[in-house]
């Protein structure tokens, strides 16, 4: 692309440096290149300033694109050429021939310009005149009168090459000199090669078979006939054929290079047909395949085509039955329309990121069709590129409408099942609470009437059953009440805000014996306020920071560390403590109701429902309780609260 432009800037220049060089000669009398010998043909004042109009002109239209120099410059052009046409016309002076400087060389009509020459420079300024113009037909025909300019130049040039006297036996061309021929198939080039002119330049350098085999037949169908035709007047004029003879061979030859050109052509244009053929064909068969896939998923599918602004650009029948819109009544509007209040559109800029970054996005959708139902889609949406950039969407749905009631009819009697369960946990509650603390009172009471009146008779034997029968009732006691703690904790009231600060000083003050006694340290960062079920949470932390001080060592005192870190939608706590640590395979089943992992009821004294106690809360506030511990290094139980309000 650089070297055409750099050929159009040097052809420009060169014709600048002609006319300028014709000027020159002209002004000072200095006899260069304008004249061959005294008898040649000159390149006149005039026409040296026709050229010199012609190339701004070009370099007007190329560099400052304003129509308005190409219009100026074209009507001087066409004024000067026409006025000299009407001086041979009419035989008649106008004054233009030698109005800039005088001709003393010419012996017939000195400073004029040949009638070819004034011709050419005419229809080159019809040429001008196209560039300016806006309708296509008469650009067209303004354009085709031009291409004689050209042929009138060549037809010189041919005539100079060969050595054929034009001046002499045509008077059209008389005067008009070689240079001035070659300067107008310069300027032609320049003007045929502007991007707007006939699409020419575009043609002639494109990459299809049609262009190359053009820019291939030049050298061949111009040089070569130069060459034969010369070589042929050059044996004429020698005397070693006659002119009957050199026009056959001339002929002859001609006609034979000529087919052997069409062959070679021909042969080419003969692979490139089949070579296209057989690309039709393979895409009328991929059109084919691609016909039955449409078809088979038009079958079972709703399909949309939708661009990066939302606008629908096709649909299939499927989507027209399941939204109850007709084709008419959606295409060319935005999606928006189809989707619930609560569904957001999925063509979103988050989403468009994970379609741009995975390819696909894959997901359940709530529409509302035209009667005002909802209805469910599970719907994949893939982009479809265009030069690198997506553009446009591709929407395939299925109808899961009838599967999504069905498994919302079942939710619903599973909300039914646990209502119901929990009413019966509810009433087993009341059960243990009191019917079964019932008779519990009265094994403890028989038994005790029985040792403080009975005490004297019974052995060592006998008061030890006593006291196991006494320990045993007061643990069942105990199970109990835990039991209806546990079945008691529920969200009946709604969360409240809570300093987590304040809640670790006030467990701190009812721990407050029990600290002094086994010189706990508790250390917290400053905790955040929260929304949660205060007795709850409460609840929560005096648990495990029970638990932390119930499973220390012997041998150094208890330090627990409480911490909390703030996440994208939840708060995140841990308790840290030094203490005895459990054991990986044990992790879950700590939580679990009644389970305890130390057999030695003197040693930790306890009902193994506390770490049920706190999971149950923690899942009431929509959280998550797991711990982190190894045997002998201490454990660190972590849950999480969420942003309640």
């Amino acid at each position: 692309m650089n070297f055409k432009k750099h050929i159009y800037t040097f052809s420009s220049l060169f014709i600048l440096f002609f006319s300028v060089i014709v000027f020159y000669e002209w002004i000072f009398d200095k006899r260069l290149f304008f004249t061959v010998n005294e008898n040649s043909s000159t390149t006149k004042v005039n026409t040296a300033l026709l050229f010199l109009f012609s190339t701004l002109a070009l370099l007007s239209r190329k560099y400052l694109k304003k129509n308005i120099h190409i219009i100026i410059l074209a009507s001087l052009i066409c004024f000067i050429s026409t006025f000299t046409l009407l001086e041979y016309l009419l035989n008649f002076n106008f004054l233009l021939d030698n109005f800039l400087v005088q001709d003393t060389i010419s012996n017939t009509n000195p400073g004029r310009m040949s009638v070819a020459t004034a011709i050419c420079f005419l229809l080159f300024s019809i040429g001008l005149f196209s560039l300016t113009r806006t309708n296509k037909h008469s650009i067209k025909k303004l354009q085709i009168l031009f291409f004689f300019a050209p042929a009138f130049a060549f037809f010189n040039v041919i005539a100079f090459i060969l050595r054929v006297p034009l001046d002499e036996n045509i008077s059209f061309f008389k005067t008009m000199s070689i240079h001035t021929s070659i300067g107008f198939l310069i300027i032609s080039y320049l003007l045929i090669f502007d991007n707007t002119f006939y699409n020419l330049k575009k043609f002639y350098f494109s990459d299809l078979q049609g262009s190359i085999i053009l820019r291939k037949s030049v050298p061949i169908t111009i040089i070569f006939p130069l060459l034969l035709g010369f070589s042929i007047l050059k044996l004429i004029q020698n005397g070693m054929l006659n002119h009957e003879t050199g026009i056959v061979l001339f002929t002859l030859v001609l006609m034979l290079s000529s087919f052997i050109i069409f062959l070679v052509a021909s042969v080419k244009f003969n692979k490139v047909d089949y070579a296209k053929k057989k690309l039709t064909q393979n895409i009328l068969n991929k059109n084919i395949e691609l016909s039955y896939y449409k078809n088979a998923l038009d079958k079972v599918a709703s399909v949309t085509f939708i661009d990066e602004n939302g606008i629908i650009k096709y649909t299939n029948t499927n989507f027209c039955n399941l939204s109850k819109y007709s084709k008419k009544e959606v295409l060319g509007k935005k999606c928006n329309f189809l989707f619930s209040e609560q569904q957001n559109n999925p063509l979103l800029p988050s989403i468009i990121k994970i379609i741009s970054k995975e390819g696909i996005w894959n997901g359940e959708i709530k529409k509302i069709n035209k009667d005002g139902n909802p209805y469910w889609t599970n719907t994949a949406i893939v982009p479809l590129q265009k030069n690198s950039n997506i553009n446009e969407f591709m929407c395939i749905e299925m109808d899961i409408t009838t599967e999504k009631k069905a498994t919302e009819l079942l939710a619903s009697k599973y909300v039914e099942t646990l209502q119901q369960k929990n009413q019966e946990l509810q009433q087993f509650s009341y059960i243990a609470s009191h019917d079964l603390q019932e008779p519990l009172r009265t094994i403890n009471s028989f038994s005790k009437f029985l040792y403080d009146n009975y005490a004297d008779q019974l052995d060592g034997t006998a008061k030890t059953l006593f006291s196991y029968i006494k320990q045993a009732t007061h643990r069942m006691s105990k199970l109990i009440k835990n039991l209806l703690e546990y079945s008691k904790i529920e969200h009946h009231k709604k969360p409240k805000k809570v300093n987590c600060n304040t809640l670790i000083e006030e467990i701190k003050l009812d721990f407050h014996f029990i600290i002094q006694q086994k010189k706990v340290i508790i250390t917290y960062d400053n905790l955040p306020v929260i929304h949660a079920y205060k007795s709850m949470l409460r609840m929560l932390f005096q648990n495990l920071i029970n638990n932390a001080i119930k499973f220390s060592k012997k041998d150094s005192p208890p330090v627990i560390e409480i911490h909390s870190v703030k996440q994208k939608n939840s708060w995140l706590f841990s308790i840290k403590d030094n203490g005895i640590g459990i054991k990986k395979e044990f992790h879950d089943k700590i939580f679990s109701i009644f389970q305890r992992l130390h057999s030695g009821k003197k040693k930790y004294k306890g009902t193994g429902i506390g770490l049920a106690h706190c999971k149950k809360i923690i899942h009431l506030h929509g959280g998550e309780l797991w711990v982190e511990s190894k045997l002998n290094e201490g454990s660190t139980f972590y849950f999480t609260i969420p942003n309640l309000k």
